[in-house]
């Protein structure tokens, strides 16, 4: 098997093992605890990922993290007052999906992407807005605004 086949096997076997995981979780009952102590942890860890990865911008991470994990097919466009980011698809989310519904989505994918935005020193939390995901829309879109704070950065219901 060549380099390339093993990658995206590994990928797609991270991706499956993350969604079993969410969906027994969610079973459990203590999915959004797990959720709380990893976005704790995340904003620890973050600078050290940043620097492993040469992470210094927020387009970095988002296509970093695109060709690392192979999950997300982020495009990220360029506004007036920052970044907006969008993914069509996602392993995660269809697998988690396929198998009970729990949603990945923050402890899994957003909340470590946003502290590695924070951990770039550019960006402050409040500036980061999830409009929608694709566990609930047809897109996964992220606002990144470096000229003023917004106040929340999880989904609206």
């Amino acid at each position: 098997m060549d380099i390339e086949k093993k990658f995206s096997l590994l990928q797609n076997t991270y991706a499956a093992s993350i969604a079993e995981t969410v969906n027994t979780y969610e079973k459990l009952k203590v999915l959004d605890t797990i959720v709380e102590k990893r976005k704790e942890r995340q904003t620890q860890t973050a600078p050290f990922l940043n620097q492993q990865l040469g992470i210094e911008t927020v387009e970095d991470v988002f296509c970093m993290l695109s060709q690392i994990y192979g999950c997300a097919n982020w495009v990220i466009e360029k506004t007036n007052n920052g970044y907006i980011a969008t993914a069509v698809s996602c392993k995660l989310c269809a697998l988690s999906k396929k198998m009970e519904g729990a949603n990945p989505c923050h402890g899994w994918c957003l909340d470590p992407m946003f502290a590695m935005i924070t951990a770039t020193g550019k960006v402050d939390t409040g500036s980061i807005v999830v409009e929608s995901t694709l566990m609930t829309g047809d897109c996964c879109k992220v606002s990144v605004n470096l000229r003023t704070e917004q106040s929340d950065t999880r989904e609206n219901p």
